[in-house]
């Protein structure tokens, strides 16, 4: 009677870890100790709840610079900050910003422009790359198009639509409550050289890059 008791025992004890087991489905862990489910395909998470988290909304602030280089030897500098946003979701972001950039070197001799000149405008794009939406750090390739309206308020003669697409990449890191990104991009100079061209009487050949250090809130 006792080996029987001691049989059945020893069969719950047994049928209770292969349950235990089944319902842990450790399987593969990635690095956030999350996988899929081997039967539902569920993904799902073994550790801190927040290593669960694929991605979401983030909204913050960034500075930015931007140069147009003429000839390689002469530059124009830009410099403001902008209001962004982004939806992101493990490797892929959907981001978008509103900027303001006054110029902030004086130029006269090639462009007559005066301290009054300023970049104002949206941009739409997407990150690729690592973590983009996760916890932890991050690095991406970026590309979007950018709408711009110079404006000078001392001559309107000056004024000028700037479009175009950009080109870049970034690093940063998420956090529970915050992301932070520096990014540095190529702009389309097509839209800024005939610009300057008209100005000058000259074909005028642009190198347009741009650098930005932003800090946003994660919801």
């Amino acid at each position: 009677m006792m080996f029987h008791a001691t049989r059945v025992s020893f069969a719950i004890l047994a049928a209770s870890g292969l349950v235990s087991l089944a319902s842990a489905d450790v399987g593969v862990l990635d690095k956030y100790e999350c996988h899929d489910h081997s039967e539902t395909g569920q993904y799902h998470c073994h550790g801190d709840a927040d290593l669960a988290k694929l991605g979401g909304f983030a909204v913050g602030l960034d500075t930015r610079a931007q140069g147009w280089s003429i000839g390689g030897d002469e530059l124009i500098l830009f410099a403001g900050a902008a209001v962004n946003t982004e939806y992101n979701y493990r490797w892929l972001a959907l981001t978008g910003s509103y900027f303001y950039l006054p110029m902030v070197n004086d130029n006269d001799s090639s462009v007559n422009f005066d301290n009054s000149i300023a970049q104002r405008g949206w941009e739409a794009g997407l990150k690729v790359g690592p973590g983009v939406g996760r916890l932890g750090s991050k690095i991406y390739a970026t590309a979007g198009w950018s709408s711009a309206k110079l404006t000078d308020s001392g001559d309107s003669s000056n004024d000028a639509s700037l479009s175009g697409y950009y080109v870049g990449a970034g690093f940063g890191a998420n956090t529970r409550a915050l992301v932070f990104d520096v990014i540095g991009s190529y702009r389309d100079s097509a839209a800024v050289s005939d610009y300057l061209t008209d100005r000058l009487g000259d074909r005028t050949d642009v190198v347009n890059l741009d650098i930005r250090v932003a800090l946003g809130w994660r919801f």
